[in-house]
């Protein structure tokens, strides 16, 4: 239901999220992306991210609840540029709902998204 890898040399975290997620799926989620984030941050203080959710239902308002909560977390720690590729206008919106951050992005072209995620100033010092 998700793949999370790191390229170090781009400084670029690729998360994959399919299907539609239980809370119990979420907290997986949750759990495997803190380790990975606190293992980036041992060596970079900000990262990019590029989540592929082309595959991912439009979910329950509680697992909705739930990103909103990392998030704000996440963010509060990594302002490195969050591109979120999505494949509907529904996923769009909820996506920028639960993140309403100014460094995460809702993209439906993969070359947007990565055009953006390398842009000058997408990793701050």
């Amino acid at each position: 239901m998700f793949e999370l890898s790191y390229d170090p040399k781009r400084v670029l975290l690729h998360v994959v999220q399919r299907g539609y997620w239980s809370l119990p799926v979420f907290r997986d989620f949750e759990a495997a992306f803190l380790k990975i984030h606190a293992e980036i941050r041992r060596t970079h203080r900000h990262y990019r991210v590029l989540a592929d959710c082309r595959d991912y239902a439009v979910q329950s308002a509680e697992v909705g609840e739930a990103f909103a909560s990392l998030f704000t977390k996440l963010m509060a720690e990594n302002h490195g540029h969050y591109a979120i590729l999505a494949a509907s206008t529904l996923n769009k919106l909820q996506a920028k709902r639960a993140i309403p951050q100014p460094n995460v992005q809702v993209f439906t072209d993969l070359d947007e998204a990565m055009a953006w995620l390398f842009e000058p100033g997408s990793l701050p010092d």
